[in-house]
């Protein structure tokens, strides 16, 4: 089952593609598994980030460090390795501070695919954003949107919720309460969060993972999902190697579409 077919279906059609990955409940790993899958079919891939990412094993890794030769080092490891991970430096012996949103128009010219991790979500399986956030690229082209089914039922607190006070301020509900599928839900149509800077006219996919920790409330989540919005919603485990289309949705659906007012 190839996870790539979340960013499209028909793999010509990533070519030259930006994707933003956003939201939380498993970013980096749908990151690098897409990036895998896509360099086994001989394309060119950067995986990159405008926040933060970890290190990935077994992966080349390019840091810019204010270099000015950086693009001819990753140029020649692309074409050896053919995945590549391009950050700013190290932020810490296990994590990667984020590129600025202008360097990806350079790595595009470079590679047939640049896959971003575009939020930080503390390892929590949902998120709220603050007002600069998420930092998307104004030329992504499609942006994945992440959210663990292991939330749906769980109190809101903040070892569920990143910025959970934030997120109980901005839907007037107290620390503790119940998250239904429903409130989730509201938070990832939210055009004042999730959708807030998605490019106009890039394509919107959500993926519900984590589905084998929480079977029923995944699969409510996605078909609430579903019924609120004309995106294509997915719902499955990395971990199991597995997931299913909630909806075909449409692949010249815009923001426009599935805003509809949404807090």
């Amino acid at each position: 089952m190839k996870f790539y077919k979340i960013i499209h279906p028909d793999i010509r059609k990533l070519r030259g593609q930006v994707v933003s990955f956003i939201g939380g409940g498993g970013k980096s790993t749908l990151l690098h598994r897409i990036g895998r899958e896509l360099a086994r079919k001989d394309l060119k891939v950067i995986l990159t980030t405008t926040t933060k990412m970890q290190v990935f094993p077994n992966t080349g890794l390019v840091l810019q460090q204010e270099r000015e030769d950086y693009l001819d080092e990753l140029q020649v490891l692309l074409e050896e390795l053919g995945i590549v991970i391009v950050a700013k430096d190290y932020y810490k012996a296990d994590t990667l501070s984020g590129v600025n949103t202008q360097s990806v128009q350079m790595l595009k010219r470079l590679a047939d695919v640049v896959l971003i991790e575009a939020d930080g979500s503390r390892q929590r399986p949902l998120k709220t954003h603050k007002l600069y956030e998420p930092p998307i690229p104004i030329i992504t082209n499609t942006v994945v949107v992440l959210c663990a089914a292991e939330v749906v039922g769980k109190p809101l607190s903040n070892s569920t919720v990143h910025r959970a006070e934030l997120f109980s301020e901005k839907w007037h509900l107290p620390m503790g309460t119940k998250l239904t599928p429903e409130i989730v839900a509201n938070e990832l149509l939210s055009a004042e969060s999730y959708l807030k800077n998605v490019p106009i006219d890039a394509r919107v996919a959500y993926f519900v993972n984590k589905e084998d920790k929480n079977e029923i409330g995944g699969r409510l989540l996605a078909e609430h999902l579903m019924r609120r919005c004309d995106f294509p919603v997915y719902l499955g485990s990395l971990r199991k190697k597995r997931y299913r289309a909630i909806s075909p949705g449409s692949s010249t659906s815009n923001v426009r579409v599935s805003q509809r007012g949404s807090k």
